[in-house]
Order: structure tokens, then sequence, then C-alpha cells
């Protein structure tokens, strides 16, 4: 492809990239010259849609489509269009440089699937008791998340179908500090509501799928653990749209006993799974 130059003068400045948890390893942020305009676009080779943000500074320049900085690159993107930055005044420099941050989902999201049924995330014929529930004392606190008191390398089975997105698996260590919240291994699943489920403090090489597999409901997952910021073995599940900063966790619904009905699962509660 030829590459047309703009005819002021340009000086580029460092861009330097910052990521969320769960980074993007597969998103990239390029740029093409048209004419006078200077193009943004990015590539998504992730298995579902990503968010960027981007912190834009600028001198002598315009821009188009930037509003509010923030993008939802679709899944498999190749030349996705971002926004463009066009000089002002003729014959003056012009400069730029940006940061981003991007997480996993689309943050715009306001709707899902509220009234799904999921399954209980462990065998069938097991039953196990919800050591922490929604907006917990301990670590639950204005979160919808909820605790499974699994012992250590119990089965972790899929809640709902989804596509994995992100297997960490890595971690050994164990404790209460402040550092191990991010030693968590973990799987998240994209959901086709847009919703993502994350199971977490997994076992240590206990990951049973991979990025991109497709998963059942009742698929084996995982095995758990008591990695990360953890008092003991347990499985920790959360279903949440995506956001910067803090994820919007949402209440779910599991299907209990045979499953013929489902229902919000209560902190010190045992649910069996019979299905």
């Amino acid at each position: 492809m030829i590459q047309r130059y703009m005819r002021t003068a340009v000086t580029f400045i460092l861009v330097f990239f910052s990521f969320s948890v769960a980074a993007q390893r597969n998103l990239r942020i390029f740029t093409e010259k048209e004419n006078d305009v200077t193009v943004f676009y990015a590539s998504n080779e992730e298995y579902c849609p990503v968010s960027v943000e981007i912190t834009l500074t600028r001198d002598n320049l315009s821009t188009t489509g930037f509003s509010d900085g923030v993008f939802v690159v679709p899944e498999y993107a190749q030349r996705f269009r971002l926004f463009s930055l066009t000089g002002i005044r003729p014959r003056r420099k012009t400069s730029y440089s940006y940061t981003y941050r991007a997480v996993f989902g689309d943050v715009k999201q306001v709707s899902y699937d509220s009234v799904f049924r999921y399954d209980l995330p462990f065998k069938k014929g097991a039953k196990y008791r919800i050591e922490q529930g929604y907006n917990g004392r301990f670590t639950h606190l204005g979160e919808n998340s909820l605790d499974f008191n699994l012992p250590e390398r119990s089965q972790v089975r899929a809640a709902r179908e989804g596509v994995v997105i992100d297997v960490v698996q890595s971690f050994t260590a164990t404790c209460l500090r402040e550092d191990c919240k991010a030693m968590a291994n973990h799987i998240l699943i994209y959901h086709a509501d847009g919703t993502i489920a994350e199971y977490s403090h997994l076992a240590f090489n206990g990951a049973r799928v991979a990025v991109g597999d497709s998963v059942n409901k009742g698929d084996l997952i995982a095995l758990s653990g008591s990695t990360g910021y953890a008092r003991g073995p347990h499985l920790h599940f959360i279903c949440y749209l995506p956001g910067f900063g803090s994820p919007r966790s949402v209440k779910t619904k599991f299907r209990t006993g045979k499953g013929a009905t489902a229902a919000y699962l209560v902190e010190n509660s045992v649910y069996q799974k019979n299905y």
C-alpha cells in the first residue's frame, strides 16, 4: 500500500500501552495515512468483542469520531476504524500521543438475559455449601459473586455454554496479602448475551479447556484449588457485564435439586446437583 504523508510537519511521540486485568494479548491499535488524515484502526483476534478506552493528547489536530474515547472492537476484526486526526493550521507542527486500556466484552452493554437458568458448577450427585454469597462480608462487599466450598482438585463444570476467552493456571501461591489478588488461577467464559463468567482460585495446571474452546453446560472445565487471595480451597464464581475498573456483576439463578426449578443461591445453604 502506498502511504501518503501529511503536508504539515508531524512529531510522533512515543506511545505507551496499558492493559487492565485479563490483558488483551491479541488486540492491536495502528495508524494509517490517508492524504492529510491520520486514521486509527484496531485489530482484534480475541474470541469476543474487546472494549478499548483511549486517552489522547494532541496539538494542532482535530478529531473525527473520537467522542468519549471508548470503542468496542468486534471479535476477529482485522481493520476496524476507530477515529481520525486532521491538521488544523497548515505549516505548523502537529503532534499526538495516546495510551489505552482494554477489557474483554462490550462496556456499553446494559441489558442481558436475566432469566437464564445456570447449572450448578460441579458434577452430578455432589453437594456443596455456599461459603460466601452475594455482597458477602469478607471479599464480596458490593459484588454479586458466590464461593462454593469445593475441596482441592474437585471437578469444576461449566454453568453455562459459551466460548473460553482466557485461561490462567500457572500460579501456586495462596495467601491473604493484597498482592495475592492477582495470583488466582481462573477461566473466563463469554456467553451469548454478552455476559462473562469467571471461575477462580483454580488448581495449578488445573484447566481442562483452552482459549477458543466452545463449552456446553456441564462440561468439565477445571479442577478447583486455593490459589490467590483465599482462606482455603473453594470455587469463586461471578457473572458480569464488562466494565473498566470493577466489573458490573449480576445475580444469576441456578437450577438446584433435580433441575426443575431455579433460584438465587443463599450464603451458608447447601445445594445438591441431581441432574
